[in-house]
């Protein structure tokens, strides 16, 4: 079975390099509806059996160009939040303070995140129980961060690929396991046929 892992295209949202925690908010809800950098992106000539989406824009967007059929829509693919790690009224931080602090307190599940570490790892496996999993392709088209946390799962449960560090928009990343045979039923049938 093979499992494509696609981060949405590149959002057009350009942020100030200093800002509060309120300009911090803002930028994100504006993030949430911007559009799009379409770019080719190589699909290694697979044909996909049928692609997840998240039904966040971008995604969607996303999605309708690599793949040609019915789209299954999930919520349950919808990218971490990342909501300020403090507030603040008056004092400016770099925008890449802001991003990481808020990964972080997600990380050691600070009251500040509306999601911990251990919602997102719920999540990832609500989503892959429910999957087709006797399609042989499955192409899933989501978020960078969520991604990252997604790969981890999939090397789990016996998938091969690489372990991501820093996840790109528009780039396909693919995940093998092999079928594993019922070892009991061919010890079965060789028994029987002498």
């Amino acid at each position: 079975m093979r499992i494509g892992l696609l981060r949405h295209f590149k959002v057009n949202c350009p942020h100030k390099r200093m800002m509060t925690s309120r300009e911090f908010r803002e930028w994100s809800e504006k993030y949430e509806v911007s559009k799009v950098i379409k770019k080719k992106v190589d699909m290694y000539g697979i044909e996909w059996d049928i692609c997840y989406v998240s039904d966040l824009p971008r995604a969607i967007t996303t999605a309708k160009t690599v793949y040609r059929g019915n789209l299954m829509i999930d919520k349950l693919l919808r990218e971490v939040e990342n909501a300020p790690f403090i507030h603040t009224d008056r004092i400016k931080l770099p925008f890449s303070i802001w991003h990481i602090c808020g990964r972080l307190a997600w990380f050691f599940r600070a009251k500040s995140q509306p999601e911990t570490i251990i919602g997102t790892r719920r999540r990832i496996s609500k989503f892959l129980d429910r999957i087709d999993w006797s399609k042989d392709n499955v192409l899933i088209v989501f978020h960078g961060f969520m991604l990252y946390n997604f790969q981890k799962e999939l090397r789990k449960r016996g998938f091969k690929g690489d372990k991501l560090k820093l996840v790109k928009n528009g780039v396909l990343y693919e995940y093998v396991r092999e079928k594993v045979k019922d070892e009991f039923k061919d010890e079965n049938l060789s028994d029987l046929c002498g």
